[in-house]
C-alpha cells in the first residue's frame, strides 16, 4: 500500500543537533510514519537527492494575525520554509475587538501605529478571540500558535479607561477570566508591552497596567504551561524599572522581545545573555528574540539623522546655501571630526564607518552606475576621501539620493554571532510590523546561509536545530522533530544554495509582489503531511493548525 507521500533520497537532519544521515521519510495523513531505506512508493514523491530533510522551521515572534488573513498561506515566512508561527505578540493583535466604538478605533489606530498602515477593520469578520480562531481555523496553509494580547483584552474589559487608569480589582479579575477563556480556545500564553518599552508602544492600552495586573494574568497562562510574552526586552537589565521584579513573580517561560545591541550600549548584549543564563540557573526559563540580521535606517538629506545633533551640521542644515555649505571642504571635515568624536547631541550615538553607509537610490541616470554601493567603495571608483565622496555624490544627484544605513542596531556582527548562537536566543522574524524597514522575512534562510555557510557560525545540523527543535522545546510545541510519529511539517532544501534575498537587495516595501519572492535552494514546504510550497510556487492547501491544543506537547 503507497504511503501518501514519500520523500526520498535526501540527508535526514531531524532537529535534535545530532548528524544527518541518507533516508526517506514517509509520510501518511498528517504524521510522519516511517523514516529509513526502501520504504515503498508514495502516492505523491519528492526526490530530494543532494538536499536536506529537516524540520520546518518555527518563527518565534511574528506580527502575522492581520497577515494570515491577507495572505493565507503563510507569504512571507513559508517561502523561507517556516511552518509554525507565533502571533499576538506584545500584547498587541486584532482579536478580541473592544463592541464599543471609541475602544474599537483606538485599538485601530494602535496597530497601524505599532504595525502598518495595513491594519483595517474593515477586513475583521470577528469580534470575540474563539471568532478569530474560528475564523482562521482551515483557511491558512502554515500553524499558528495565538497568544492572547494585553491590550485588545484591556480595552474589550475596561473600554476608554484602558488608555486612561490603572484597573481595579473587578476589572483584573475580567481580564483574567477573558485570558483563561484566551488559554481553553487555543492560546499558548499570554503577551504585553509594559510601561517604559519602546517609544512606538507608549500611550497603549498594556502601558498603563501595573506590574501586578501583569503578572496574574501571565500567570493564568502559566497554569496552563503557557507562556509569556513581553516587549521592552531591555528593562529586564534596569532594575529601577521593576520589570527583574516582576519577571520573578511570573511562573511561564518568558520571552522578551527584542534582543538586539542597542546603539551606544554594546556591553548590554553580553549582559543579558548573562543575566538569562543565571536565570535559567535559578529556574526562572527566559529567552530573547534574536533577528539576525543588521538593522538599516532609510534616509534622504532632509532626515540625515547619523548627522543630526553634531554642531556643525545643526548650524548649516536649514540654512538657504546648504548646497554651497557641503560643497565646503573644511566644513565636510569639520563633520566627519564630530562624526567620528560624537561631538555635540548626536541623535545617533556610534559610528561604524562610511561603509555602512549606501546610496540605494538616485535619481541621475548617469550616476546609476553608484547605486547599491557604499560610500567607501564610491571613494575607490571616484578616489576621492570617503567624506568627500558621500558628499559629492549627493549633491551631483541634486541632494535626491536615498541612502540607507546598516547598523541601527545590532551594528557589531560578533555580538550578533554570540546572540544568534547562544541558547538564550529564539530567532524571530518580526513580519507584520513596520513593512517599509523590517526586512526580516527571510530569518531562517539567513541563519543558514550567511550564518551558517559564510560566516561559519556553527555547522548544518546546530543551525537546523536553533530553527527546529530548539525553539520546539522552548515554547512547548510538538513540532521541530523529524521523527515516527511527529507532525509530518518538513523543509527540503539545499544547504549549498539556500539564500535570503533581502541581503543582496532590500525591497521598498513588504507589499504583495515582495511576500511572493522565494528564495533560492528551497525545494518543497510541508505542513501537517500537506505539501505547502513546491518548486518556489505556492499550493492552494490549507492544512494549518491554529490551537495548542493541536501544536502543544502534551501538559
Amino acid at each position: 500500500m503507497a504511503h501518501d507521500l514519500v520523500i526520498r533520497n535526501g540527508t535526514v537532519i531531524d532537529g535534535t543537533g545530532s548528524p544527518g544521515f541518507q533516508a526517506d521519510v514517509a509520510v501518511e495523513g498528517e504524521k510522519i510514519t516511517a523514516i529509513g531505506k526502501n520504504l515503498g512508493p508514495g502516492k505523491k514523491e519528492i526526490d530530494a537527492k543532494g538536499h536536506v530533510v529537516a524540520p520546518g522551521f518555527i518563527d518565534s515572534h511574528t506580527h502575522m494575525d492581520a497577515f494570515v488573513v491577507q495572505y493565507p498561506h503563510g507569504n512571507p515566512v513559508v517561502n523561507h520554509g517556516v511552518t509554525t508561527i507565533i502571533i499576538g505578540d506584545c500584547g498587541a493583535s486584532c482579536a478580541p475587538v473592544p463592541q464599543k466604538a471609541e475602544p474599537r478605533q483606538v485599538l485601530v489606530q494602535y496597530l497601524r501605529r505599532v504595525l502598518d498602515k495595513y491594519v483595517d477593520d474593515k477586513d475583521w469578520k470577528w469580534n470575540t478571540y474563539a471568532d478569530y480562531l474560528n475564523y482562521i481555523e482551515g483557511k491558512i496553509a502554515v500553524n499558528v500558535a495565538p497568544l492572547m494580547p494585553h491590550s485588545p483584552v484591556r480595552l474589550t474589559v475596561m473600554g476608554e479607561a484602558a488608555y486612561a487608569r490603572e484597573a481595579n480589582p473587578e476589572e483584573v479579575d475580567a481580564m483574567k477570566k477573558m485570558v483563561r477563556e484566551g488559554m481553553e480556545l487555543g492560546a499558548i500564553g499570554f503577551s504585553t508591552s509594559p510601561r517604559g518599552g519602546p517609544a512606538i508602544h507608549a500611550g497603549t492600552p498594556s502601558t498603563f497596567a501595573t506590574h501586578d495586573e501583569i503578572i496574574q494574568l501571565a500567570n493564568v497562562a502559566a497554569e496552563f504551561n503557557g507562556c509569556f510574552q513581553f516587549n521592552g526586552f531591555q528593562m529586564m537589565l534596569q532594575p529601577d524599572s521593576g520589570v527583574p521584579a516582576m519577571l520573578e513573580k511570573i511562573r511561564a517561560t518568558q520571552i522578551g522581545n527584542e534582543f538586539r545591541q542597542r546603539p551606544g550600549e554594546k556591553a548590554n548584549a553580553s549582559k543579558a545573555i548573562a543575566f538569562m543564563e543565571q536565570a535559567q540557573k535559578r529556574g526562572q526559563d527566559i529567552y530573547g528574540v534574536v533577528i539576525p540580521y543588521t538593522h538599516i535606517r532609510r534616509f534622504t538629506v532632509n532626515d540625515c539623522f547619523f548627522l543630526n545633533g553634531l554642531p556643525t551640521w545643526e548650524a548649516i542644515k536649514n540654512s538657504a546655501d546648504l548646497r554651497q555649505q557641503l560643497q565646503n571642504k573644511d566644513i565636510r571635515r569639520k563633520l566627519e571630526e564630530e562624526r567620528i568624536a560624537a561631538a555635540g547631541k548626536p541623535e545617533f550615538p556610534e559610528w561604524h564607518g562610511w561603509r555602512r553607509v549606501v546610496f540605494e537610490h538616485i535619481e541621475k541616470p548617469e550616476l546609476k552606475k553608484l547605486e547599491q554601493r557604499n560610500v567607501e567603495e564610491i571613494a575607490r571608483i571616484t578616489e576621492k576621501a570617503p567624506v568627500d565622496a558621500f558628499f559629492d555624490t549627493w549633491l551631483e544627484d541634486d541632494l535626491r539620493s536615498r541612502c540607507v544605513y546598516y547598523g541601527l542596531a545590532n551594528a557589531h556582527q560578533e555580538l550578533l554571532g554570540e546572540m544568534i548562537k547562544s541558547d538564550t536566543g529564539l530567532i524571530g522574524t518580526d513580519v507584520g510590523a513596520h513593512l517599509d524597514r523590517f526586512f526580516w522575512h527571510g530569518a531562517p534562510t539567513k541563519v543558514l546561509g550567511h550564518w551558517r555557510r559564510e560566516k561559519n557560525l556553527f555547522g548544518l545540523e546546530e543551525a537546523v536545530h536553533k530553527l527546529t527543535g530548539f525553539p520546539a522545546e522552548k515554547l512547548r510545541l510538538n513540532r521541530g522533530l523529524l521523527k515516527e510519529g511527529m507532525p509530518a511539517d518538513i523543509t527540503v532544501f539545499d544547504a549549498d544554495k539556500i539564500d535570503d534575498l533581502v541581503s543582496k537587495q532590500l525591497p521598498d516595501i513588504i507589499d504583495a509582489q515582495e511576500v511572493m519572492r522565494h528564495p533560492p535552494g528551497m525545494k518543497a514546504v510541508v505542513v501537517n503531511g500537506a505539501t505547502v510550497v513546491e518548486e518556489g510556487h505556492c499550493n492552494d492547501v490549507f492544512p494549518g493548525k491554529v490551537r495548542r491544543q493541536q501544536l502543544s506537547k502534551a501538559n
